[in-house]
């Protein structure tokens, strides 16, 4: 049984106070290799729509913890890569984010964004209602890294 393999990437800006979501731009890798930016409709493949959920509940949830925290985020790049059974059942799914905060934010400000709130965040996405309810036998990688 072969597999195939689903490719998106996010990127989503943030500011002021408050983490005001500013936009957020998802793409998908195409069968031609071409990034295509997703527009979800009532003509979204179903399975596409729920990927893309796994992708924009993950990005909701770092967020919002990140408001909690206070940290200074700017921007948010995330790739995701789920692998699926020719049966469209979950194999595997690999989620990575890339937080670069705001360079204007005080040294104080940004050190909000310590280890410890990194590894609350990441907590955070892995329960959030999408991930969470993936079948328990497909393992989920999920990593969080500042950018400098």
């Amino acid at each position: 049984m072969s597999s195939r393999t689903f490719q998106f990437r996010l990127r989503s800006s943030h500011g002021g106070p408050e983490l005001t979501t500013q936009s957020v731009v998802v793409e998908r890798l195409s069968e031609e290799g071409v990034w295509q930016q997703q527009n979800p409709s009532f003509s979204t493949p179903p399975f596409r729509l729920h990927l893309m959920s796994l992708l924009l509940c993950l990005q909701f949830h770092l967020v919002g913890e990140a408001r909690e925290r206070q940290i200074p985020l700017q921007q948010l790049v995330a790739d995701l890569t789920v692998t699926v059974a020719n049966s469209w059942d979950l194999e595997a799914v690999v989620a990575t984010f890339q937080l670069r905060l705001d360079p204007g934010a005080s040294a104080e400000a940004r050190a909000h964004a310590s280890d410890e709130a990194i590894g609350a965040m990441r907590e955070r996405m892995l329960h959030s209602p999408v991930p969470r309810n993936r079948p328990a036998a497909v393992p989920m990688t999920l990593n969080i890294a500042l950018q400098n």
